[in-house]
């Protein structure tokens, strides 16, 4: 009988392993979301001020946004982009360099603007510096145009010369 009893054992064991899977397999959706790169150019404009006159007294000479540089944001659609900018400080040094005279600064204060993907200033909406703005989208990408004007602060004790310094305004997802 025991004999008979592990002859049955030893057949199911047998008989289980011809009915086991010999293989087995799963599945996992694999996604990419490739998003358009960003990038900002100067398309217009340019924050020159011209000559000014010193007179003594201090000055606060202005350029409209309307007026000044135009930058368009080229970037994914519907994306949200922060928009960062600050002020500039101008200096005269190279100028006091060639010249001589007295090195001195002063700031320009942006005032920026946009117009969602319309090209034309019309309807422009304020930018805050540090703040995200839509961009637009116009057949598949991303679009904002920037205006940017803004001011000087001239002492009136400023010393004369050619002043010179660098807007930046920086984009990012």
């Amino acid at each position: 009988m025991k004999r008979l009893i592990l002859s049955l054992i030893v057949l199911s064991f047998i008989s289980s392993l011809s009915y086991a899977q010999s293989s087995a397999s799963a599945t996992a959706t694999v996604l990419a979301q490739l998003k358009k790169g960003l990038s900002v150019s100067l398309i217009g404009g340019n924050l020159n001020f011209g000559e000014i006159i010193l007179n003594g007294s201090p000055q606060s000479p202005t350029i409209a946004p309307s007026s000044g540089a135009n930058f368009r944001v080229i970037g994914h659609p519907n994306k949200n982009i922060m928009i960062t900018f600050n002020n500039v400080t101008l200096d005269n040094n190279a100028w006091v360099s060639s010249n001589g005279g007295t090195n001195g600064t002063m700031v320009f204060t942006p005032v920026v603007k946009h117009t969602g993907s319309n090209s034309s200033y019309d309807t422009p909406t304020d930018v805050l510096s540090g703040n995200s703005y839509n961009l637009v989208n116009v057949s598949g990408d991303g679009y904002l145009y920037l205006w940017v004007g803004g001011s000087l602060s001239i002492a009136a004790n400023q010393p004369h010369g050619d002043y010179t310094g660098t807007f930046s305004i920086t984009v990012a997802y």
